[in-house]
């Protein structure tokens, strides 16, 4: 992992300075009672048979680089005012490799998190609502810094395993060193907010 601003490479310490967000690579909860809650409202999913096949799949198929905090081989470069920090791939991705999980505080959801660029809404399977987010703006790892694209050259999906479900970011396709990391963020996202610049 490397940080790098104005073409020079800066230390975490000085990374999380500027961005105000301190380098956590595994999911947080605000408190056990949430755990425990998400945990038995999965558990009841998976017995009635309403966790999607792939969220299950994915899983097995990521619960080692999920148990184990994978970091993949990538710069976190400062871009510019408009688009911040952006990631950048010092290595070759092959299609379907692991990249990163999005982590932060899991919370319960809030009205003025609409104001908060970090929240990844914290599903338990797909196409069923959440009263819970994923908050990285005070704190985060790797998919924190990945910007917004119409053509992303990674997908965001649920990977389920153990009775909680983890939001991951793999390669969609190969993916050549120098490449910036990027995927799409989905129409709510940009609901409440201006459209992005194009990557």
């Amino acid at each position: 992992m490397i940080f790098e601003k104005e073409g020079r490479q800066i230390s975490l310490e000085e990374f999380e300075k500027l961005t105000g967000a301190k380098w956590k690579r595994a999911l947080e909860f605000e408190n056990e009672k949430i755990l425990s809650e998400l945990k038995r409202r999965c558990e009841k999913l998976y017995r009635k048979g309403e966790l999607t096949v792939e969220q299950a799949w994915l899983g097995k198929y990521f619960e080692s680089d999920i148990v184990n905090q994978k970091e993949p081989h990538v710069a976190i470069r400062y871009i510019d005012p408009q688009l911040g920090w952006g990631v950048f791939a010092l290595q070759d991705f092959r299609k379907m490799e692991f990249v990163a999980e999005y982590v932060g505080k899991v919370r319960k959801r809030k009205k003025e998190d609409e104001k908060n660029a970090y929240c990844f809404e914290y599903a338990l399977c797909a196409g069923l609502s959440s009263p819970y987010t994923i908050d990285a703006q005070e704190q985060g790892a790797v998919a924190r810094y990945i910007n917004h694209s119409d053509t992303p050259n990674l997908n965001s999906a649920l990977a389920t395993f153990d009775h909680l479900s983890h939001v991951i970011l793999f390669a969609k396709e190969p993916i050549a060193k120098g490449a910036q990391l990027c995927y799409d963020y989905g129409p709510d996202y940009w609901s409440k907010r201006n459209a992005p610049r194009s990557l």
